[in-house]
């Protein structure tokens, strides 16, 4: 519950998101949020809520209200449009949605001014970026770091130090390890190289920064885009489709052309003709060398196109969406999932875009039961190759984009290179191979080969 020293603004799956001058009747400002769980109240009235995920909300969500919006839940409703979020949460970022904080504050550092959002499920909190075009508003959601000690259901700005308090407790799919916590978020000064503000174009994104990005940014090869959409339906949840096969489970890789520092080096333009509105951008950007950040923006709308840098050229628009016939491909059972077991070896993935151990080492022959564990927020999966044949497999996989049969496939191409795989492990879920290592020493890569990934998400296999 909020109050704006007039009202007082509660959500409810029942009623919706609602307002209430003490004394007086309740007013329904919009409706359609299933479980909402906290919300946000900024000084201009702006309101945020949250849904989570189930039947007739493809994926969690926050909202920014609209009077008289009707958001999904429940179904549609004739004569009725159904509003779409502020932004869309991936499953992998943020399974159990809490409320939100503006921190209309000037002692927060970079991001005063902000719209933060927080997760009981994930013990985390995301700074939510806003972009508006017309009548549309739609966010993009950066992971912040720091993990809280429960599930972080609400915080406010303290008006006596101008810093974030959080509170919350564990639930729900709690990935926090205490009961109970009440945190402070403080701004220490210097350089956070923060997002502080997106702008989603015709022909690409702009994406300004609170400091100077590293000459990594402007390498065209340090950057990765993705982009899906949500089936909204009565069923829980929904898959992450394809644009380009709309039936088909799987994203779509959207090519970046040209990356540039604008700005004195505080804005990134990442050109992306291929760009459409979708539901969700999922944008794996370098800022620093070694140091890389994720967007995920939700696409309503493309502003006209950013001409604002060297080399502009105007393009014909040239749209990813191919309207193709629904088909089922039914997944090949993974030859090395059952047989004997070996010496066990474990490997995971890591946030950002990599594998948490860079090389494995075997004795050449040997019987291996390896295991590939994703904490990650996206797909991935475990790939043994040919030496040598790295950018080979990854140049392949990169074509298996267009290819409807490919996620049955998990993404792996047909290829005598390819030694042994793991099935496409979806966030949070594990997969064991049985294998043996190749006879001949060297050193023989591993990569994820889902399109686009290999390119940062790759190791070597030591056999000695």
């Amino acid at each position: 519950c909020e109050y704006d020293g007039t009202h007082f603004y509660y959500a409810s799956g029942n009623q919706g998101l609602c307002r209430v001058k003490p004394g007086e009747a309740v007013e329904v400002l919009a409706k359609g949020f299933r479980n909402p769980n906290g919300l946000g109240l900024a000084r201009d009235g702006t309101v945020t809520t949250t849904v989570q995920e189930g039947d007739w909300t493809p994926a969690s969500m926050i909202a920014q209200i609209r009077k008289g919006g009707f958001y999904g839940a429940g179904g549609p409703k004739p004569g009725q449009a159904v509003l779409p979020p502020l932004c869309y949460l991936p499953r992998g970022l943020d399974n159990s949605c809490g409320g939100q904080c503006f921190t209309e504050t000037t002692k927060w550092g970079p991001l005063g001014g902000q719209l933060i959002h927080f997760s009981p499920g994930a013990a985390n909190h995301f700074l939510i970026l806003r972009q508006t075009i017309g009548d549309v508003t739609q966010g993009a959601a950066v992971w912040l770091p720091g993990d809280f000690l429960s599930g972080a259901q609400q915080g406010r700005i303290n008006a006596s130090d101008g810093q974030l308090y959080v509170s919350g407790m564990y639930g729900w799919g709690c990935y926090g390890r205490d009961d109970g916590c009440f945190q402070r978020v403080r701004y220490t000064g210097g350089a956070a190289h923060f997002p502080v503000a997106f702008e989603a174009h015709e022909n690409g994104v702009l994406i300004k920064f609170s400091d100077a990005l590293g000459s990594a940014a402007s390498d065209v090869q340090q950057h990765f885009a993705q982009c899906w959409n949500y089936h909204y339906s009565a069923a829980y949840g929904s898959p992450e489709y394809s644009l380009s096969h709309p039936d088909v489970e799987g994203h779509d890789v959207l090519t970046i052309t040209s990356a540039h520092r604008l700005d004195e080096g505080k804005s990134l333009f990442l050109e992306m003709p291929l760009l459409t509105p979708c539901n969700q951008v999922h944008l794996h950007i370098s800022t620093l060398e070694g140091r890389y950040q994720d967007l995920f923006i939700t696409a309503q709308k493309l502003a006209p196109a950013f001409t604002d840098f060297p080399s502009y050229k105007p393009a014909p628009k040239q749209y990813i969406i191919v309207q193709q016939p629904s088909v089922q491909h039914k997944a090949k059972p993974n030859p090395w999932a059952t047989g004997s077991r070996g010496r066990s070896i474990n490997i995971a993935a890591a946030l950002g875009l990599k594998f948490a151990q860079n090389e494995l080492h075997a004795k050449a022959g040997e019987r291996l039961s390896l295991t590939f564990s994703n904490p990650d927020v996206l797909p991935h999966n475990w790939a043994l190759i040919s030496p040598g044949k790295l950018n080979a497999i990854g140049d392949a996989t990169n074509k298996l984009i267009a290819d409807p049969s490919a996620l049955a496939r998990h993404y792996v191409p047909e290829s005598s290179d390819v030694l042994a795989y793991t099935d496409m492990v979806n966030p949070g879920n594990t997969f064991t191979i049985h294998l043996d290592a190749p006879k001949a020493p060297g050193r023989y890569p591993y990569l994820c080969t889902f399109p686009g990934h290999w390119l940062v998400m790759n190791g070597v296999m030591v056999v000695e």
